[in-house]
């Protein structure tokens, strides 16, 4: 049966990608067209999007209003303006091209006033946007609110896996630091201290990228060089940022109590504020984890808790919990096939002879293993039907040295597949996971913020400042690629409007100033190089010659079409890789237990 508040969900997300994406443009085209009849200037066609027209019409003013196929922006056709036929597809039928050059030329504060009009209608439609966020609030998780260290691990990996040395644990970051300054920039949020990274283009003598902190710790300020990993993000793309390895702080504030479990058993209440781990403060649940791991088994602990404003010490023994099912993993050289059972209908049942689908877990990266995906499902070897991972294991083992075994997979669209595995391959079951646990879940805290316009226009208008310094100086790490452009920005919306419509909201605001800005950008074809063609022809006294407008035009529309192409392909690819990244997750979940049990 067809799930149709999942298909409500993603028709309501389409609509507003349609109204936010869709919008922002016409509404700046909007104020192209509407400055341009206050001007009394001709007008041609009104188009959204450019390309082949979809739907067209004439109106009593003489104006083409279209929509076209290409949804990269759209135009206004004002031939007193500029020629943007390259743009704009050419001339239509019935437009009399030797009658448009007896057009009388457009003043050089008609051509500034039209060409800022877009950018304006954009800064209008973000501040009646904001209006709305600052009414309403938008919900943001409570722990990004902080510029305070909660955990620093000492490895981080990339989406394959692979694990390297956290930078912050090799620099001396700890939980604890409170994050003052990047590169001398001022950081009072996480997301904040995130982005501040990840554009940053400080470089050691050896050219490796480099970061400067300020940071306080005890009540002392101290500066620490950081040296950021860059970390892959997209499986199909080059798409790699600076990461350092750190989370957020967080309110240890207890959510809810596991049955039967050491929680339970020592009287840890919903609502309790754990603060101190056998003395050491604590600042979010990654550090108690750790601190877990590193105990002896059966360690009884002490817990200190705020409850009524009162700090109650609380003894409690960890309890060593299954989180991973047995794993069967078949080896050859460096790589290997991991395999985890399935049982039926959610079976809480977790023993290496469960009778259950047998999926992939983890694939090898050699050529024979090239079709098989996690989260495809083993069904035969060598003819024969496999439902254990102790079958399988127990095939491989058996194997002569000098004959290979053939496996049967069959992914989720029931394409069948098959893979030799090499000669002398061996398999072993690796046990189920434990790991120490007392059994209680945090709070989800989340809060409404209400910024007002300044403090959101303030912020939109410094990121796209950021991204665009970052964008242009060769000491970072941020390139063309990495543009976020039509497709990025329809998925963002889509993404954002499944958890909560304000935060679609707060990302138009940013939108459109971000589009205000880069079209104010003194480039010939973007409204902003309109605006320095027409002073330029007001100091000169006289019109700029044909020949050098036309060239300069031509040249620049042919690098925006390039760059628009270029900006969509990359958005195509990172869809891609996004998506081959979710049944990667999807796979690796497969593994761990879902309902722990005590």
């Amino acid at each position: 049966m067809a799930d149709y508040g999942e298909l409500f969900d993603s028709t309501w997300a389409l609509i507003l990608v349609i109204l936010f994406f869709g919008g922002s443009i016409f509404v700046h085209e909007l104020g192209h067209f509407l400055a341009a009849r206050l001007c009394g200037l001709k007008i041609l066609r009104f188009s959204i999007g450019f390309g082949p027209r979809i739907v067209s019409w004439t109106g009593k003013d003489g104006c083409k209003y279209m929509i076209s196929l290409l949804p990269l922006g759209g135009y206004v056709a004002l031939p007193q303006l500029a020629d943007m036929g390259s743009l704009e597809g050419g001339s239509e039928d019935g437009e009399n091209e030797e009658a448009l050059k007896k057009l009388p030329p457009a003043s050089c504060g008609a051509k500034i006033a039209v060409s800022a009009a877009g950018a304006l209608f954009n800064l209008i439609l973000a501040a009646l946007l904001a209006c709305v966020v600052w009414l309403v609030g938008i919900p943001e998780n409570a722990s990004y609110k902080t510029n305070i260290v909660g955990y620093v691990p000492e490895k981080i990996s990339n989406i394959y896996g692979t694990e390297i040395e956290s930078p912050a644990f090799a620099a001396g970051l700890r939980p604890g630091d409170k994050i003052l300054e990047i590169d001398s920039a001022p950081v009072s949020d996480f997301p904040e201290i995130v982005e501040r990274i990840a554009i940053g283009s400080g470089r050691d003598d050896d050219g490796n990228p480099m970061a400067d902190l300020k940071i306080e710790r005890g009540g002392k300020f101290i500066q620490i060089k950081i040296r950021p990993a860059l970390v892959r993000t997209n499986l199909s793309t080059d798409d790699a940022i600076r990461m350092i390895g750190i989370t957020p702080a967080l309110a240890m504030r207890v959510g809810s109590i596991m049955e039967n479990s050491p929680a339970q058993a020592c009287g840890l209440k919903p609502g309790d504020l754990v603060r101190k781990i056998d003395g050491h403060t604590l600042y979010s649940n990654l550090q108690l984890s750790n601190y877990l791991e590193n105990l002896p088994d059966n360690k009884e602990v002490v817990l200190s808790v705020e409850r009524g404003g009162k700090v109650l010490s609380i003894p409690i023994k960890p309890a060593k919990v299954a989180i991973t099912k047995p794993v069967c993993e078949i080896s050859f050289g460096s790589s290997s096939l991991k395999l985890v059972c399935m049982p039926p209908n959610g079976a809480d049942s977790f023993d290496k002879d469960d009778i259950g689908a047998i999926k992939v877990f983890s694939v090898p990266e050699i050529p024979a293993f090239a079709d098989i995906n996690p989260g495809d499902t083993l069904y035969e070897a060598d003819g024969r039907e496999i439902k254990t991972l102790t079958q399988i294991n127990t095939l491989v083992n058996a194997k002569s040295d000098k004959s290979r075994l053939r496996l049967s997979f069959m992914d989720r669209d029931f394409k069948i597949k098959s893979a030799l595995l090499p000669i002398g391959s061996s398999s072993k079951i690796v046990p189920s996971q434990t790991r120490s646990m007392l059994g209680y879940m945090l709070e989800n805290a989340t809060i409404i913020s209400h910024p007002n316009i300044f403090e959101q226009f303030s912020d939109s208008i410094s990121r796209t400042y950021n991204a665009l310094s970052s964008l242009i100086n060769p000491k970072s790490d941020i390139g063309i690629g990495s543009l976020a452009g039509p497709v990025d920005i329809g998925r963002v919306i889509y993404q954002l409007s499944l958890a909560h419509l304000c935060l679609v909201i707060s990302f138009a605001v940013l939108l459109n100033v971000n589009l205000a800005i880069l079209n104010m950008l003194p480039i010939p074809v973007l409204d902003g190089g309109h605006i320095l063609m027409a002073i330029l022809e007001k100091l000169r006294g006289k019109p700029l010659p044909p020949k050098f407008f036309a060239g300069v035009q031509g040249v620049f529309s042919i690098l925006f079409i390039s760059l628009m192409a270029y900006v969509v392909w990359c958005g195509f690819m990172r869809w891609n890789g996004d998506s081959k990244l979710e049944k990667m997750d999807e796979a690796r979940e497969y593994a761990y237990i879902k309902n722990i049990k005590f």
